[in-house]
């Protein structure tokens, strides 16, 4: 009978092995680790380009819009071709108007170490019929990583042709309204 009367002390579980402690902790932790990994995310995948006269951009848009519809209305369509060791692009032409003598072929890249964006313009002259062909400025190595993607955009008088270009080294782009 006198064991009936002694207290004895409630066996606990160690802090770590109790439910309510890893439903307290398990949280904040869950929330910390997957903060961590978006950040990570965002860190190695942050698109850096921004036009350094985006302002300027925003202004034209209807002018472009405009150009844009024009193309479509002559129906123009086109091909280029990079040649990086001669640093040429060729450009085919095709439409229902008389095509120009010459065009302004423009593309925009960004490296990974820049914020901006570089834009080259070249004039593209007339070879044949349909056919224009004009010099890039010679790429640096520090510019190798331009040759990913390219934002091209074919100018004429009253229109004008845009497009993404990947790869351009080793592919062709069409260029459709």
């Amino acid at each position: 009978m006198a064991d009936f009367f002694t207290t004895q002390k409630p066996k606990r579980d160690l802090w770590y092995k109790e439910p309510w402690m890893l439903l307290v902790l398990g949280g904040p932790a869950i929330v910390v680790i997957a903060a961590s990994i978006t950040g990570v995310i965002a860190w190695k995948g942050a698109d850096k380009v921004v036009s350094r006269d985006y302002y300027k951009q925003g202004v034209n848009i209807n002018k472009d819009l405009y150009r844009d519809a024009k193309a479509s209305e002559y129906k123009i369509l086109g091909m280029a071709k990079f040649d990086a060791g001669a640093g040429k692009i060729f450009l085919n032409l095709e439409g229902s108007t008389e095509l120009p003598l010459t065009v302004l072929f423009s593309f925009t890249s960004a490296s990974g170490t820049s914020e901006y964006e570089a834009v080259q313009k070249i004039s593209l002259s007339q070879t044949q019929s349909g056919k224009y062909e004009g010099l890039i400025k010679p790429a640096t190595s520090s510019d190798s990583v331009n040759l990913k993607l390219w934002h091209v955009q074919v100018e004429g008088t009253d229109w004008r042709l845009t497009a993404d270009w990947h790869n351009p080294a080793h592919t062709s782009l069409q260029l459709k309204p």
